[in-house]
């Protein structure tokens, strides 16, 4: 199933974020959540263009948390990842800013496109697109979360 997507019309938002490093490091968490490290300035210098009162920050800062980040491989994914696959540098390219909402909540999203991510994903045999709580997505950095209330 996807996801409602909605593309946004924020120029100034895409050529803040075409602005920042474009890679990243491989990393694995604890729980298996797979994914590339990016420069956490996506989220904290992008946040404050959405001007939307309601959108917060993603829920990953803090300690013991990840940061900025593009998934490559959720832990429901199931794969054991190969130690010669972490620390490995990759880069993408910022394609746009949507909106997607996925039960009560709407994610804004930067989408990117990553030809050696998506080479990862079927190195270990997964679809193209990432399975995020039965919603198939492409390879996005979250910039920002608004709870729907209805």
């Amino acid at each position: 199933m996807l996801p409602k997507i909605t593309s946004l019309k924020l120029p100034k938002t895409i050529q803040a974020a075409q602005r920042l490093p474009s890679s990243g490091n491989t990393q694995l968490t604890q729980n298996r959540l797979f994914f590339l490290n990016v420069d956490d300035a996506y989220v904290h210098q992008l946040f404050s263009l959405l001007k939307d009162g309601t959108v917060q920050k993603p829920d990953y800062f803090g300690e013991q948390s990840v940061g900025a980040h593009i998934t490559i491989i959720y832990p429901e994914e199931h794969k054991n990842i190969q130690k010669k696959d972490l620390q490995q540098q990759h880069h993408f390219l910022v394609k746009e800013i949507v909106t997607a909402e996925i039960g009560r909540k709407i994610y804004y999203v930067l989408l990117v496109d990553s030809p050696s991510l998506l080479q990862l994903r079927r190195k270990y045999d997964l679809p193209d697109l990432l399975s995020f709580k039965g919603y198939s997505i492409g390879f996005h950095i979250t910039v920002g979360v608004k709870i729907c209330i209805s």
